[in-house]
């Protein structure tokens, strides 16, 4: 039998160009920018409108639910404040009635908590969002899209297509009656990477900060500080001390309308940046906004600590938390924190002065509401 050995070095010559054409499209991929990757690339420089904002943004906004989810009187202000501070039992209680008055929006967070307490509930939950999404609730349809990688990882055998539709079918009548929140979210399914969807971003990013709504400017900065966008070989470079003061900048936006993730998750790592009078006045006035208190425990023991009052307002902080979720375990994290610094503990009548202090900061508190519906993690 002969073998044609031009044939075969014919179709190994293919295979070899086939595989360095393949191993070239996947380089231009990998290091060529798209038209919204160069946008990105040119930094948080280009947000002259946010910038503008920054500038007229120097105080804090006296209404301190300016971007609250909800406000005190709202049935779900309650619920949610519970959820986020890590009370899903008491959420739930109050919960359930709202649900059984058809509430949808009650429903979307009873399947949330739900869904969070074990894989085993994934199915109620599904079902909750099913109901939610049937009533007009466009984040519960989004959750059980089949394209959805969480709902197929713990609620495949209820994602369908049709829940996607229904939830985009939603947004675009929401956003077509003016809802800002509501075009941004259908701006995150546009698979178009061109500069101008960038632009739209920054335009909608802008327009949602304006309303106080300030989950899209965080998502925009935490992208531009992790370089998220960027080309593969630049993705999670360091930004320069320029970029990092920028976005201090375009963050003290909703610091100051109190929005108190723009202090624990961008301002607080890098506070270094800013004035120590300014940092310590963003520090008190967080404290009666936010339900965590991380922020001030970690502040007061770790970098404003030098001295004895601080230990003391680091201490009511944690007392404080503790006393809403019924525990000590904020006081221990704080205790260890100062020893781990060599910082003498607190006598017992520093302990009962941060006991006073932290009854004053709970009846003073006007905790804002900052998870909704597509950012539901505390």
């Amino acid at each position: 039998m002969s073998i044609n050995k031009k044939l075969i070095y014919k179709t190994l010559l293919t295979i070899v160009g086939v595989i360095i054409l393949a191993a070239g499209g996947l380089m231009a991929y990998l290091v060529i920018p798209s038209g919204f990757q160069s946008r990105q690339a040119e930094g948080p420089k280009v947000l002259t409108e946010l910038l503008k904002m920054a500038q007229k943004s120097q105080s804090f906004n006296p209404d301190p639910y300016i971007s609250s989810t909800y406000r005190p009187g709202d049935p779900l202000y309650e619920p949610l404040l519970y959820i986020q501070r890590h009370r899903q039992g008491k959420a739930e209680e109050l919960l359930k009635p709202l649900v059984e008055q058809g509430n949808p929006d009650a429903m979307y967070w009873l399947a949330q908590i739900t869904y969070d307490d074990s894989y085993y509930s994934s199915g109620p939950a599904a079902k909750l969002f099913q109901k939610s999404a049937e009533l007009g609730n466009p984040y519960a349809a989004l959750r059980l899209d089949s394209n959805n990688r969480e709902c197929q990882m713990f609620m495949s055998g209820y994602c369908d297509q049709k829940w996607g539709k229904l939830g985009r079918k939603l947004l675009q009548e929401r956003a077509a009656q003016g809802d800002k929140k509501a075009e941004y979210y259908l701006l995150q399914y546009d698979e178009n990477s061109s500069e101008e969807v960038h632009k739209e971003l920054e335009r909608l990013v802008t327009e949602n900060a304006k309303n106080h709504y300030y989950q899209p400017l965080m998502n925009l900065i935490y992208d531009y500080y992790n370089g998220s966008y960027l080309t593969f070989f630049k993705k999670g470079r360091t930004p320069t001390e320029e970029d990092k003061k920028t976005l201090i900048k375009i963050a003290l936006i909703p610091a100051h309308n109190n929005f108190p993730p723009a202090i624990f998750n961008v301002i607080y790592s890098m506070i270094q940046l800013i004035p120590d009078n300014d940092a310590l006045n963003i520090i008190k006035h967080n404290i009666y906004t936010d339900s965590n208190s991380y922020v001030c425990r970690s502040y007061y023991s770790e970098i404003n600590n030098k001295i004895r009052d601080n230990i003391i307002r680091g201490a009511a902080c944690a007392i404080e938390e503790d006393m809403f979720i019924n525990d000590h375990l904020n006081m221990d994290r704080y205790t260890f924190s100062l020893k781990q610094k060599n910082i003498k503990p607190l006598t017992t009548e520093e302990l009962d002065k941060a006991k006073y202090i932290a009854n004053e900061i709970l009846k003073n508190k006007k905790t804002v509401i900052y998870i909704d519906e597509m950012n539901t993690r505390p």
